[in-house]
């Protein structure tokens, strides 16, 4: 049988066993409900306690500005959730034309509840222009909502310039840094972001658990209302994959992103190598400010979703953008708004972990050029 190749992190990524032994004892044996003044519950507590110390140092900021949700999707709706509270009489938003499903979702639902929606446009490697942001500021914008980095393309936007922005015309910013969170270096006292959110299973944590940084905490509306999480989260707290997280935190603290340099390195590699080998080739988005990990890439008159099931069938995993929007027959809305010619250049998204190695790599170009290949001799 064929080895399995996964390249598809961006999708999600396999639990680190350090992290599922770490939790494994709270699936067990230490069951305790944290909101319990007896000492199985007061021991998860702490645990907990511990999980979002490491956390926050993840992003340097104080644990107590850091909420657990269930996954990076509550961490967005959130975020908007609270900023549009705060200013009830502000109904102006501005995002981007390639933010994740949940935000952009989000925004067409305001959008029939009466709030007005800017979408700022990208180029053709699918980066902003901030001085369209600027420009696209009114006296009834109340919150400015951009992630970090894309996860279809790996661009990074500049936060840090957005945020400035925001804060010089009182608007609140809210950031997405879910594909960032692991593989660049998150600083939210140097961004000066007001929310943050990040997901578990993108680190090697398990699905089902995410977090949101939140500035300044009086100023805060929950979504989900109880006295968890001091009165922010509703619901009793889901322990396990909370330690799970605080795992996975702690472990890229220590590898202090070593391991991601590595995976850029593996990705240029196969980029050059693909490359060298194929002609008629197009790789989408920033070459030079993305996320390590990534790259999108396109083969002239071979459909990403066919050369997706050849490559399925030799035990290769890649896919063809967002697994949040896979059972929805669109094109990419992050690819058509960098205005890529999909009938000709419809791309593959190779997204790497630090589980992969160079021989995997050399196993997927070989198979690559092989179907490629085949493909074209098809048309």
């Amino acid at each position: 049988m064929n080895q399995k190749i996964y390249l598809d992190n961006n999708a999600t990524t396999k639990i680190d066993e350090e992290v599922f032994n770490a939790m494994l004892p709270y699936l067990k044996e230490e069951y305790g409900n944290p909101s319990s003044i007896y000492s199985i519950g007061r021991k998860t507590k702490e645990e907990i306690a511990k999980a979002r110390e490491n956390i926050a140092k993840l992003f340097n900021s104080k644990p107590e500005n850091i909420i657990f949700t269930s996954c990076g999707s509550e961490s967005n709706i959130t975020a908007i959730n609270s900023s549009i509270k705060l200013n009830p009489n502000k109904k102006h938003i501005i995002t981007t034309k390639v933010e994740h499903a949940s935000v952009m979702e989000m925004m067409s639902v305001l959008e029939k509840g009466g709030y007005t929606v800017t979408y700022l446009n990208v180029d053709n490697r699918g980066c902003l222009d901030l001085d369209e942001l600027k420009k696209s500021i009114r006296p009834d914008t109340c919150l400015i909502s951009i992630m970090m980095a894309n996860n279809e393309i790996g661009n990074i936007y500049p936060i840090k310039e957005i945020a400035k922005i925001a804060h010089d015309n009182d608007i609140i910013i809210h950031c997405d840094a879910v594909q960032a969170l692991g593989k660049i270096k998150i600083d939210v006292e140097d961004l000066d972001v007001d929310y943050l959110s990040v997901s578990g299973h993108k680190i090697n944590a398990p699905k089902g658990i995410g977090a949101l940084y939140i500035k300044n905490s009086d100023s805060f509306t929950p979504l989900i209302f109880g006295h968890q999480e001091k009165n922010r989260r509703g619901g009793t707290e889901n322990v396990p994959y909370i330690i799970g997280l605080g795992k996975a935190a702690e472990i890229i603290l220590k590898d202090n992103y070593k391991k991601e340099k590595e995976i850029e390195s593996l990705r240029d590699y196969l980029e050059e190598e693909v490359e060298k080998n194929i002609e008629d080739i197009h790789i989408y988005g920033d070459k030079q400010n993305r996320t390590p990990n990534t790259s999108s890439i396109a083969f002239k008159g071979v459909k990403a979703d066919e050369l997706m099931l050849v490559l399925e069938s030799f035990n290769i995993y890649v896919s063809t953008g967002s697994a949040c929007n896979s059972e929805i027959a669109l094109p990419s809305h992050v690819l058509t708004a960098c205005k890529a010619n999909l009938d000709d250049y419809s791309p593959i998204r190779v997204s790497l972990g630090k589980y992969n190695t160079k021989e995997e790599i050399d196993i997927f170009i070989k198979r690559l050029i092989n179907v490629i290949g085949m493909l074209r001799r098809k048309k």
